[in-house]
This record gives C-alpha cells, structure tokens and sequence, in this order.
C-alpha cells in the first residue's frame, strides 16, 4: 500500500491529465523501478511491467519515424472482468514540448497507405506510358533517266537517292518493368497492411485468467526527447515514461 501511496503521488509530477481522464479512473498508478515496477529486454526493446491488484501491463514503446508504435500486454488476474479498450490510451509528450499525442486506428493508417501506394502506381504508370521508342529507317531509290531531243540527240543516265524516315511506337519494355513494379510493391503493401492489421490490439473484455497484446499506434508530431504513455483500465490509470536520445 505504501508503494502504491508512492507510485501515485509520482504520477502527478510525471504527467499532467485531463479532465476526462480523472473522470474516468479513481487510481493513477506509475511505472517507477524504485517502487515496484520492474522492466527486461526483449530483442532490443525495453518492456516496463505494472503489476497491481491483479492486473499485469506490460509496455514498450518505438518511435517509428512515422508514428509511435508501442507493444501492450495486459493480463487479468483479478476476480472481476475490465475493458481494454485502445481507443482511450494517449501518449503525453514531456519534452522538449507539452502535448497530447493521439492514438491513431490501424485500419485508418492502412488505408492512407493504400491510398498512397494507388497514387504512387499512377505515377509509375503514367511515366511507363510517356517512354517512346523510336526506330530509324534508312531507303535508298536508283533508277535510270532517259532524255531525248527535237534535235535527235539524246543523253541518259542513273541517279541513286537515299531518304531517312523516324517513327515513334510505345515503349513496350518499359511498361512491362512498370507493371512488374506496381505488382511487387501492391503485393509487398498487402503483406504489411495484413501483418500490422494481425498484430494490433483490439478492444476486448478480459475476464479472469486471460490476457490479450499488440500493437498500438500514436500520432508522431517532431522529435519527442520524454513521454508518457498512458493505459485506462477499468478504475486504473497505467502510466509508463520513455525517454529518446535525440
């Protein structure tokens, strides 16, 4: 109970939380490895672990250039059922600025990405389309003259010309390539939009003696040097600081 005492008196120097959130939990419960929270390594990543009246969150965090992208494990050794829902989770950026960093759901950022990729294909496509090859064709003409005149004197001869004729056709080859290309990266897209889709967490109700992980993505916007993820659960507000070496 003292660490308990501890860890929630921590939380309000670690992150600041809004109004809904306070509405929400009655617990602010965070990860601090001096009281309780304790972490391990796993292939590189740094997995920080609450474990309170029954419930165990495990979390690590990624900035991806692009979005951050944290793992989530919440197992549920209680007596009583609670929703994990990832809709409500944030990340509160410390440092170097103060901001609230959204969650972003998986089916939207794959659809960006789909939407990208079509117009990425297009582009392929009207560049393919656009190549020409052209072919030069050399004739050569030869005949004889004959000229005759009033006066009964004649003269004859040959003559030899040659003539150059361009022509301009579709660039076949290079169409193809771009094809080949728009296949590849429509196949490669399909795999990580069903990878990243597989791997996200859902909202689920957990009951006693279960668990359920995945993925989460947050908005990203500059470099964050602090954060705090945050993780609602039933009357527990979980939350885990990273720090990135910028």
């Amino acid at each position: 109970m003292k660490n308990l005492v501890y860890l929630v008196g921590l939380a309000v120097c670690i992150s600041p939380l809004t109004g809904q959130q306070l509405g929400q939990t009655s617990k602010v419960i965070a990860c601090d490895e001096s009281a309780g929270c304790t972490h391990q390594f796993l292939n590189g990543r740094k997995v920080k672990i609450i474990a309170v009246d029954g419930v165990t969150v495990s979390a690590s965090l990624t900035d991806t250039g692009k979005h951050f992208r944290a793992e989530i494990a919440v197992a549920n050794t209680s007596t009583t059922n609670f929703d994990v829902l990832p809709a409500n989770f944030s990340i509160e950026e410390t440092a170097p600025k103060q901001k609230t960093l959204a969650y972003e759901d998986v089916g939207k950022l794959i659809h960006s990405a789909e939407k990208r990729m079509a117009w990425a294909n297009a582009f392929t496509a009207a560049g393919a389309g656009m190549q020409r090859q052209q072919s030069t064709t050399n004739t050569t003409n030869y005949g004889t003259v004959n000229v005759n005149s009033s006066d009964g004197s004649y003269a004859n001869g040959t003559y030899t010309g040659t003539s150059t004729s361009t022509t301009s056709t579709p660039d076949y080859a290079a169409q193809a390539s771009a094809n080949a290309a728009i296949r590849q990266r429509n196949a490669l897209l399909a795999v990580q939009s069903s990878q990243v889709s597989e791997a996200a967490l859902r909202s689920n109700t957990v009951v006693p003696g279960q668990s359920v992980g995945g993925s989460v993505f947050f908005q990203r916007k500059g470099k964050a040097k602090q954060v705090v993820l945050i993780v609602p659960l039933g009357d527990k507000l979980f939350q885990f600081p990273f720090q990135f070496q910028r």
